[in-house]
């Protein structure tokens, strides 16, 4: 266990296989393991300690929710229906199984069974962000213009609060956690408010301490970006990661994102697509690959990484924001005209600058009157709102229409 709360997952693994064989009976033996697989290898091979667990403990919600989850991300949609509905026969208000089988209804192509259980779980939960984002969503496509954009706004203030389901076994491995990591969660939020280098020696007191320490040498990787003075230290913190465990994909996209930002694309691109073999689904890693390939002027390949990120982090909107620019610069700005109307109804700080994007795409397709439509909303925005230069860039851009 304080292997695997390490995040050492492989000698984690061996442990645990060595204690099941010692306790073959003892659930949690079975449960971390499962979770300690999925981190190595993925969701199919992390099913098969998960069964084993159930088998001795087949009420256990957590690992019911988990089975879920699994199975989902395989395609696997009835199965994955079928252990969340077991969560339910236990627990009919279970927030977090409601919204799973909201997911399961929606990815089955079920609207009304999603919409149903999204309601269900936004009333179980109140403040569920992604409950009310899938339900905003189910009601755009029906046609439900008010109810999904009241949802649409409930999504983006609740966007961070979801419910947990108690889970006594994941709060033991926490334990595990404490004493050091104490330190680097002061760390993580020192990191939060901008103060990057007070986080590098925090982390690097750290690591004085514990040199093996792999969440103190992830933290650097990632700091790396912001803290030039850590450029020279980079190739050691990556090594003595990858020396730890070699399997863990953040290691490689810290260290490419690091790599770029010292303008060796390259080999920061090699190191972010070795992120991407180990987590095909990692969103951060084709987000950094995507800023890699702009600057090696690979604009077509820019486009499909963000669109992969995208598909993994769907309302992330710095992300939207890089694909639609990208799109209006390579001519694509029908494309972008017909990703970006449906997310108009989120209203947060990037809503001046959505109206903006769109408007400016309209102005490559020729469609003036729609361009100047878009452009004087955000100009209107802008002024309550959005960044101090943006209504002057706006202004600007109607002018050039008036002229036209």
């Amino acid at each position: 266990m304080v292997l695997h709360a390490h995040a050492l997952y492989q000698p984690a693994v061996l442990a645990y296989e060595r204690a099941i064989r010692l306790e073959p009976n003892e659930f949690r033996w079975h449960y971390y393991l499962a979770i300690a697989v999925q981190q190595l290898s993925g969701p199919e091979k992390a099913l098969v300690p998960l069964n084993d667990a159930l088998r001795i403990r087949p009420d256990y919600a957590p690992a019911l929710l988990k089975k879920g989850d699994l199975l989902f991300q395989l395609g696997r949609f009835a199965e994955s229906e079928r252990s969340y509905k077991e969560v339910l026969d236990a627990d009919p208000g279970s927030p977090e199984a409601l919204y799973d089988m909201g997911r399961v209804k929606s990815a089955q192509n079920d609207i009304g069974g999603a919409q149903d259980f999204y309601g269900r779980a936004c009333r179980a939960f109140p403040s569920y962000g992604a409950a009310y984002f899938g339900l905003a969503t189910i009601e755009r496509g029906l046609g439900q213009a008010a109810d999904s954009e009241k949802h649409f706004n409930l999504a983006q203030r609740f966007a961070n609060q979801h419910p947990i389901t108690p889970d006594p076994l994941a709060t033991e491995m926490g334990a595990m956690a404490t004493g050091i990591y104490y330190h680097l969660g002061q760390g993580d939020r020192l990191a939060q408010k901008g103060q990057m280098d007070e986080a590098a020696r925090l982390n690097e007191n750290l690591l004085e301490r514990d040199s093996k320490n792999l969440t103190a040498l992830l933290n650097l990787l990632y700091l790396s970006r912001f803290v030039d003075r850590l450029s020279d230290k980079v190739d050691a913190f990556y090594a003595r990661a990858v020396e730890i465990n070699p399997q863990v994909p953040v290691i490689y996209g810290y260290y490419g994102a690091a790599l770029a930002h010292q303008g060796k694309y390259d080999a920061a691109a090699a190191a972010v697509r070795k992120a991407i073999e180990l987590r095909p689904d990692y969103g951060e890693a084709h987000d950094i690959l995507g800023e890699i390939l702009e600057r090696q002027n690979s604009p077509a390949e820019a486009i499909e990484q963000y669109q992969r990120a995208l598909a993994s982090q769907s309302s992330d909107a710095k992300i939207q924001m890089k694909l639609w620019r990208l799109l209006i610069l390579q001519g694509r700005g029908r494309e972008a005209i017909q990703q970006i109307l449906p997310t108009l109804q989120v209203n947060d700080s990037y809503s001046a600058l959505r109206l903006v994007v769109l408007g400016e795409a309209f102005l490559t397709t020729g469609e003036m009157a729609e361009a100047r439509k878009y452009l004087e909303q955000a100009r209107g925005r802008a002024r309550s709102d959005g960044p101090a230069d943006l209504a002057a860039q706006i202004d600007q851009e109607l002018a050039q229409i008036a002229r036209r």
